[in-house]
């Protein structure tokens, strides 16, 4: 069974991948990605030689911060997370305006409606890549 700590580290790769990488999300919640990736690591205290843990107190500031409930990242997330999204968010997805995930959702639907049994007229021997035919 995971510790608070545990489960408040895989929360911030969840927080992680919703903002598209560390840089993103550390800036999102306000600190250095330095903070960040020693607060999702666990980084070891150079006194005890333990992975450092995360005070309630900066769990409740990083919830405030990117919206979401207190208590969230207290909550073990990775298992609903894994399961409900069969794949993981693209990364920059959560940086895209609603106009423009629209345009790139639009996109691949075309593209997934092309067909795929379309005769290709290129040979093994034939130029490619505008270098002509």
């Amino acid at each position: 069974m995971k510790d608070i700590d545990q489960i408040r580290r895989d929360n911030l790769k969840i927080i992680e991948s919703e903002h598209g990488g560390p840089a993103a999300a550390a800036a999102a919640i306000g600190m250095s990605h330095s903070q960040f990736t020693n607060l999702r690591d666990g980084a070891k205290d150079s006194k005890t030689g333990r992975a450092r843990g995360m005070r309630a107190v900066t769990a409740r500031k990083i919830e405030q911060n990117i919206g979401k409930p207190i208590g969230w990242m207290d909550t073990d997330h990775s298992v609903a997370a894994s399961a409900s999204s069969p794949a993981d968010i693209p990364a920059g997805w959560s940086q895209l305006n609603p106009g423009q995930r629209a345009q790139v959702e639009s996109f691949i639907g075309w593209l997934l409606t092309q067909s795929t049994s379309q005769p290709t007229t290129s040979t093994s021997g034939s130029k490619r890549f505008g270098k002509g035919g």
